[in-house]
């Protein structure tokens, strides 16, 4: 199972990015023997909407995504194709992982940063 990370360096034990669009690197994580692939974000794009990014974690194939704050363009794209989003931020890499296996992290919803389900992402 492989697990994207956006994060503040490229390492497990960086920090996880506050917002996804502004991660420095987007972490592929195998969780079968912990190997990393490191994607640095090109935030000096004009794409700021993080479909770019979106669009990496459904070519590595991940089931979910650990992250902070996500913009709606991103999170539809990740929502639309079943990839799960929690909330890891405060968390160096490793432990967020290590808190998603134990099922501790907070599932983001919607991208407003509410509980509530909304439209057609359940």
């Amino acid at each position: 199972m492989k697990i994207a990370v956006a994060a503040d360096g490229k390492s497990l034990d960086s920090k996880v990015s506050e917002e996804f669009e502004q991660c420095l690197y987007l972490l592929i994580v195998n969780m079968g023997d912990l190997s990393i692939t490191a994607i640095k974000n090109d935030k000096l794009s004009k794409n700021t909407s993080g479909e770019s990014l979106a669009n990496e974690i459904l070519k590595y194939d991940c089931e979910a995504l650990i992250t902070g704050e996500i913009k709606p363009l991103a999170f539809n794209i990740l929502a639309d194709a079943c990839v799960t989003r929690f909330l890891g931020t405060g968390s160096l890499v490793q432990n967020a992982l290590e808190l998603m296996e134990k099922d501790s992290l907070k599932i983001i919803r919607n991208c407003d940063g509410t509980d509530e389900c909304s439209g057609k992402h359940h």
